[in-house]
Order: structure tokens, then C-alpha cells, then sequence
């Protein structure tokens, strides 16, 4: 018997044909509805033909003992938005089916780690990822983040909370009045996105003064905040030019 941790990628036609094979194997099928939104409980029970339930971060983080158990049984998949191994719960999990000697397979799925590409920026030039909480007031690690990876020459990736359930997102301009309340420099250059990876992507770059206005049609949206940049990156990035 075997847990199948399955990343299903950004959007519906993401998911592979290794997770749908394997999908076909499964007792049990549940769909983490936190971390990230794109691909629906009802496509993927239309695509697979079985029943899905949707679980909130409170069965993954609490409950995951039952998952662990059903696998000592059958075969049980988790499917996941974007990779399965992004988030820490999930890797938690990982690490609790290994101790309790629970067989495991991993398939991995597009991430916003990689789809921040697009943008023309290397990868290979990204430091620290941080990211901005709803209430973010009295929070200061985003923001030093950021300047560390400045002072680096590197750039940053800056994920926005999200509560899919309650329909609520963290937009992009949010973000940006957060970190110049911070006291990051309103004249530094940013890049604002929304769905990356997607078909419905939209990309901004331009000062953070003249992004701050600019709205994003989809969610979820982020912010990076470019180092040093190569001149090949810059000419690229150039493209979304606000």
C-alpha cells in the first residue's frame, strides 16, 4: 500500500499522466484547498471519475495520523496545488509516513517557484522566498527578508496570504503599502503577478510609487523585488513595463 503526495499543478491540464496513472490506483483521494487555488475538486473528479474530498489545513496539520493509518491499508493520494513538497505540512506528513514505515511516492507539479521564470528572471538569482500575512502590522521578517537579499544583489520572491475558503486574498498593492511602510524605498523597482504559470497570467514591472495603483484582475497574485540584475534579465523584464 502506498501514500501518493501529488502536485497538480497551477491550472486544470497541469496534472500528468505518472498522477493520473497512479490516481487510478486509489482507495482514497483527498485535495488540500490552502495553499494555493487553480485546479477544482470538480474538474479533477470529472478527469478521474471518483469521488474527491477537500480538506482545509486543519485535517492536513491535524489529522494526518488518520491518513497515515488508511495507507498501512490502501492505497491513498493527496493532491496538491502546485508542487507537493512547497509547503512544510506536506513534507511533515512525508517524514510521518517514512517513521511509521508507510511505503511513499512523490510526483511533483508546476510551482510558483519555477513559473517566476516568466518574468525573465533567473532562477538562479533568487535568494531568501518570504511572504506577507493578512495582518502584517506589527510583522517585520517580509521586509527583512527583502533587504537582506538587496544587500545580497538577490532578488525576492514575496508570496501573499491566502483563504481560499473565506474568498479572501492579499493583493499585490497591499503588499506594496506593507513594505514601503516598512521603509522600503518607494522609487525601488518591482515586479507585481497574478496567476503565474497560468494561461490568465498577468505581469507588471515598473517603481513601486507607480505599481501601488495598478490592479491585478486574478489571484493569487505576488511581488518580487529585483537585485542585480543581469543585462539580459533587465531587457527581458522590460517586457511588462507598467
Amino acid at each position: 500500500m502506498t501514500l501518493f503526495l501529488i502536485g497538480i499543478g497551477l491550472e486544470e491540464e497541469d496534472i500528468s499522466l505518472k498522477a493520473i496513472t497512479s490516481l487510478k490506483l486509489c482507495k482514497k483521494i483527498y485535495l488540500e484547498s490552502y495553499t494555493s487555488t487553480g485546479v477544482s475538486k470538480e474538474y479533477l473528479e470529472k478527469l478521474l471519475k471518483k469521488s474527491i474530498e477537500s480538506k482545509d489545513r486543519e485535517f492536513f496539520e491535524n489529522e494526518s495520523k488518520k491518513i497515515i493509518l488508511k495507507a498501512k491499508k490502501e492505497n491513498i493520494a493527496l493532491l496538491i496545488q502546485g508542487d507537493c513538497l512547497s509547503a512544510t505540512t506536506h513534507i511533515s506528513i512525508l517524514q510521518e509516513a517514512i517513521e511509521n514505515k508507510v511505503k511513499t511516492e512523490i510526483i511533483h507539479g508546476i510551482s510558483i517557484f519555477t513559473a517566476i521564470s516568466e518574468t525573465g528572471l533567473s532562477l538562479y538569482n533568487f535568494g531568501k522566498t518570504t511572504s506577507i500575512p493578512f495582518n502584517n502590522k506589527n510583522i517585520k521578517t517580509p521586509y527583512e527578508v527583502v533587504k537582506s537579499n538587496l544587500e545580497k544583489e538577490m532578488h525576492t520572491l514575496i508570496l501573499l496570504d491566502l483563504n481560499p475558503k473565506e474568498n479572501k486574498f492579499l493583493t499585490a498593492n497591499e503588499g506594496l503599502k506593507y513594505l514601503i511602510s516598512q521603509n522600503l524605498d518607494e522609487n525601488k523597482e518591482a515586479v507585481i503577478c497574478s496567476k503565474l504559470g497560468t494561461s490568465k497570467k498577468e505581469i507588471k514591472k515598473g517603481k513601486i510609487k507607480d505599481l501601488i495603483n495598478t490592479k491585478l484582475k486574478y489571484f493569487p497574485q505576488c511581488i518580487i523585488i529585483p537585485g542585480k540584475m543581469h543585462f539580459v534579465e533587465e531587457e527581458f523584464l522590460n517586457k511588462w513595463k507598467n
